[in-house]
Order: C-alpha cells, then structure tokens, then sequence
C-alpha cells in the first residue's frame, strides 16, 4: 500500500489527537521535544502522511515572519522516503504562499535529525536555545521606572505593535501587519506593551501549550536598547505569571545573541534545549 501525504484544511479533535501521539512517539524514542504543537497557532499548516488508515508522518508549517517547519515520522517508517516526501511537499506549499523555501527545525539532540539533514543537503541558517524559567532564581522585580506603563494589547494598538516589531526586527510591514492583526485575534496569544511617557516602545508575546507559557516576540525600539526597558517588561510580565500561579514558562534566543541570553538568565532562566534551523534545497 503507498504511502498518502494531505494537507487538511483544518484539523478535527481525533485527527489532531493522533498527530500529537505520533510526535509523542517520536519525542520518546530519542528523548526528544520537537516543536510541533497541533491546532495551537493561527498560521499553522500541517501535512499529514498516512499508510492506510496509520499516521506515520507529520509537518508543521508555522507562517510568522518566516515559514518555520518541523517533522516527524514514525520511528518504524524512516528510511522510507516519508521525511523526504514531506520536506519536499513543505517546500512547495510555502513557496505557493509566495513565502520562498521553509526553515526547518530539529532538535539537535536527534541524531535522526542531524543525519536527515546531512541526506538532504541542508543548509544551517541558525541555532537558538530553549531556556526554561527556574523560580528559585528569579530576582525582585525592578523599582518602576519613571514614565513606564505596563499594559495588556487591545486590538485598537495594533498599529502601535507593528511599528515596534518592524523597528525591533527589520521585517516587511505588510508581513508584521498581518502576524499582528492574526494573533491579537488569537486566544492563546497575549501581547504585553511597554509604554514610556505614552510613547508604546516595547513589547512581549505570551504563548499558551500544554501548560507551558511562552514568551516570544520580544522586542523594543532601536533608539532605547541597553535603557532597562525590556527588563523591565520581561521582569514586570514573570511577576504577574509567578503571581497567578504559572511556573512554566520558556524563552528561546539565538545561540550567538549573547546580550538576549545574558539578560534572560539574569532573569532566571536557565538553557534547556538547543534547536537547529536548516532550509533544505528545493529540487530543480
């Protein structure tokens, strides 16, 4: 029987179900903790392999800034083509979006993963570091710095956040718009603003999956780097978590941004995970 690869338009219960069993089959086969989060984020695509009636294969597709992809196959069914099949299928799916060639993620802990990548002549484009928030370490939040607020987003600072994250990160503003205005919609996505002297300056993005808060999307104007401004929003937003209960909660950072890392683990974090981002070559 062949081997049938789809990509729904949306996921039902039972079928979102299975892909997270299939990855939890992957994670534990090599003590894994790949970043595929079935039905959690507004822009997530998938590809779904099947043989029969058995999922052996999955893909995520996440369409932020740049489309970032992670896959899985069943332990069993590797070195069958499946993987290849589905980085090639990812490929052509974003590139039909108008949205180029994927980066893929790997754990760097799967020595699957590493010879997946060397198989198809992947590219390494960057490495960040899961860190993972440690109580016992985190310090007192900050005396309040004049003129600062701290505040949940509104739909209506929209335009507010876009010029924050396009200043913060160099992306198209058509591209920043559309992530804004899709995840302020989005009820596992939280924006928390940082406004000094009404002037809206920084921002942070909370996640929700599986119990774990992410932080993401951390970014402050250009002109106010090295003020104390993100840590004060950063240190602000882990109180008001640690306040409600919520101790698991995550941050990721370029292995080379050793300014971000210092600060995060000034704030309590601690490295966890190191995850690899490759594009794969598309066939001509």
């Amino acid at each position: 029987m062949s081997i049938r690869i789809t990509l729904p338009t949306s996921l039902g219960t039972e079928v979102a179900r299975a892909a997270r069993a299939l990855v939890n089959i992957c994670n534990q086969a090599e003590n894994l903790d790949l970043p595929i989060i079935p039905a959690a984020d507004p822009d997530s695509t998938m590809l779904l392999a099947h043989h029969g009636d058995d999922l052996i294969g999955v893909a995520q597709i996440d369409f932020g800034p740049e489309a970032e992809a992670c896959l899985c196959v069943d332990p069993a069914w590797r070195r069958r083509g499946v993987g290849r099949s589905l980085a090639t299928l990812v490929n052509a799916h974003v590139a039909s979006r108008g949205a180029g060639d994927a980066i893929f993620v790997s754990d760097l802990v799967a020595e699957s993963g590493c010879a997946f990548a060397d198989a198809l002549a992947a590219r390494l484009i960057f490495a960040e570091h899961r860190l993972d928030l440690d109580l016992a370490a985190v310090p007192p939040a900050p005396a309040p710095m004049p003129g600062l607020r701290i505040r949940l987003a509104v739909p209506t600072d929209a335009d507010g956040l876009v010029t924050v994250l396009a200043a913060a990160f160099g992306d198209p503003l058509p591209m920043v718009r559309s992530f804004v205005a899709r995840r302020l919609a989005h009820p596992t996505n939280r924006f928390i603003l940082g406004i000094l002297n009404e002037r809206l300056v920084g921002t942070l993005r909370l996640t929700e999956d599986n119990g774990w808060i992410y932080v993401t999307t951390f970014g402050v104007l250009p002109d106010l780097h090295g003020r104390g401004v993100g840590r004060h929003l950063l240190l602000y937003t882990l109180s008001q978590l640690i306040a409600k209960g919520q101790g698991r909660i995550r941050i990721e950072v370029e292995t080379t941004n050793v300014s971000a890392q210092g600060l995060y683990e000034s704030s309590g974090f601690r490295r966890g995970r190191t995850y690899a981002y490759h594009r794969i070559p598309t066939d001509e």
